[in-house]
């Protein structure tokens, strides 16, 4: 293995346990060279060695479902090239049940927790111990705590930039549910920035983050104001519930109203016109996971960076609107 990768042993063995010392050309010969070899890593001798397993616990609470299966993607890939299999959890929006997995987990000797959209909490350190690393995905709780996330704020600030750039004044917002308060409120205190800076009236609707609140979501925002030009929404299934409401109603995608979504997943291209929408490197944060708790020294907050994807459900107002 080290001779097929022309590296050392001990830099063989960093890279298949996740940890540091080596540069990125070096991991990538030897990831080619295990993919050449087929080669799988002793597991047992790996257990007994550092008394944990090679499981990494998944959790998924009540997220959007597009949203999590690309984190886990990326989570899988990433265990998959480390010889770790990944045990996934869903476990809804009961802490019992999140319990009653981090119990599993702790008993398994896991060699770390991905929480997906969930904040780690005393509880759940103490259920795990000390031993045993736990981190967030696609959340942040802003206190240091192991996570890897995007700055929501500016994200939903940046995305309603970008709609008023487009000309639009009339904008109105899909939220996210409001219990959410690491991923819903900061997208709301960003897109009322835009709109204060802006002089512009805020017009706001809570949805769920699923597809299905998209229709009543929108209902509450136009029974607020008719002649919305625009409509962000905090979830890319409630955007593309939005424009097939929208088009139900007779009104065009984008000439009469602009849509916007968040988070790029798939669904955002499997609605027509396709979604314009803020993307989350979600796969890359799901791999980013799965490194720093291998490590297990590298594991403070790790902001990544968003971006704006432009498609065929946003353009400008029309002339008077």
């Amino acid at each position: 293995m080290a001779q097929q990768a022309g590296v050392s042993p001990a830099t063989v063995s960093r890279v298949i346990n996740g940890l540091v010392g080596y540069t990125d050309a070096t991991r990538q010969r030897v990831e080619g060279a295990i993919a050449k070899l087929n080669y799988e890593p002793d597991s047992l001798a790996r257990t007994l060695k550092t008394r944990q397993t090679s499981v990494i616990g998944l959790l998924a609470p009540m997220v959007s479902d597009a949203l999590a299966s690309e984190v886990m993607r990326g989570v899988e890939d990433a265990a998959r090239e480390r010889g770790y299999a990944v045990m996934l959890g869903r476990t809804g929006v009961k802490s019992t049940f999140i319990a009653g997995y981090l119990r599993t987990l702790r008993t398994y000797r896991a060699a770390g927790v991905i929480l997906i959209s969930a904040v780690i909490t005393p509880e759940m350190r103490q259920l795990l111990g000390p031993a045993i690393p736990i981190i967030s995905v696609a959340i942040s709780d802003n206190s240091g705590s192991p996570s890897v996330a995007i700055n929501d704020e500016l994200a939903a600030y940046d995305a309603t930039r970008y709609l008023l750039k487009l000309g639009h004044r009339r904008i109105g917002l899909l939220a996210g549910d409001p219990l959410s308060i690491f991923v819903a409120k900061p997208r709301q205190r960003g897109y009322e920035r835009a709109m204060n800076e802006a002089g512009c009236a805020t017009v706001t609707a809570a949805g769920t983050f699923f597809y299905e609140s998209g229709a009543s979501g929108l209902a509450q925002l136009l029974q607020q104001d008719p002649g919305l030009t625009a409509i962000f929404a905090m979830s890319d299934e409630m955007g593309a519930a939005v424009v097939n409401e929208l088009q139900k109603l007779g009104r065009r995608v984008p000439e009469d109203v602009s849509v916007l979504g968040f988070d790029n997943t798939s669904t955002s291209q499997h609605v027509h016109p396709a979604l314009s929408t803020i993307a989350q490197p979600l796969e890359d944060m799901g791999q980013i996971a799965v490194r720093k708790i291998l490590r297990s020294r590298d594991l403070g907050p790790r902001v990544v960076q968003h971006r704006l994807v432009k498609r065929g459900s946003t353009g400008p107002p029309r002339p008077g609107s």
